[in-house]
């Protein structure tokens, strides 16, 4: 029987790909490099904003400027992380109803961990349950860390838990940390784009529908 169900945030709860693209175009029209458009942020987010900033810069790493663009990426994002970022239609209703049916919600972001809280009580105000994001000593998604301190914190078994996620780096931090999942399919993937990086069939296209599957998966 579920227990805990772990959300991913950006692309599974809010919408976030506007105020991103804003951050990483600021960051790189002060080098005057090409600037990415909505898709080509779209399709780099995952792995954290330094990776975002890595294959936003050209050259990447091995640019020289990439470490300032970085931090002028942060400190711009530090400040308007919410202009255009929104929760997706339905889901906090989603949220309550599972916090009404007794589940544990939570939730195990890459993004800087105070962003994602202001985010989440902004969006979600009262609804989490633990909120873990990027932190000191922790390791980013895909490596299972963020899921195994969830599951730690409420003494639970892998067995108790449903990850929910937008991305083949979800997939890969479920199956990282051997608990079962399911994809949504309204995020910053497209179902194309899921079914060719993916294995899962557990696909979900609506908030509602995620709300029945996870009831059916009790």
């Amino acid at each position: 029987m579920k227990k805990v169900i772990i959300f991913d945030l950006d692309g599974t709860l809010i919408d976030t790909l506007s105020d991103l693209q804003k951050a990483v175009n600021f960051a790189l029209s002060h080098f005057d490099y090409p600037l990415r458009s909505l898709e080509q942020v779209r399709k780099d987010i995952g792995n954290g904003v330094a990776k975002l900033m890595e294959r936003s810069t050209p050259d990447g790493l091995n640019n020289p400027n990439y470490q300032e663009a970085l931090k002028i990426f942060k400190e711009y994002y530090s400040k308007n992380y919410n202009v255009f970022t929104h929760a997706y239609e339905g889901m906090l209703d989603v949220v309550k109803e599972l916090k009404k049916d007794g589940f544990i919600v939570t939730v195990a972001t890459n993004k800087i961990i105070d962003v994602a809280k202001e985010l989440l009580e902004i969006h979600y105000p009262g609804q989490f349950d633990f909120i873990q994001g990027d932190a000191v000593g922790v390791h980013k998604k895909p490596h299972p860390d963020m899921i195994n301190n969830i599951i730690r914190h409420y003494k639970a078994s892998k067995d108790d838990v449903l990850y929910i996620g937008d991305t083949n780096v979800d997939e890969e931090t479920a199956r990282n940390g051997e608990v079962d999942y399911a994809l949504v399919t309204y995020g910053y993937r497209t179902i194309e784009e899921i079914k060719n990086s993916c294995v899962t069939t557990n696909l979900i296209d609506t908030p509602n529908e995620l709300l029945k599957y996870i009831r059916r998966n009790i």
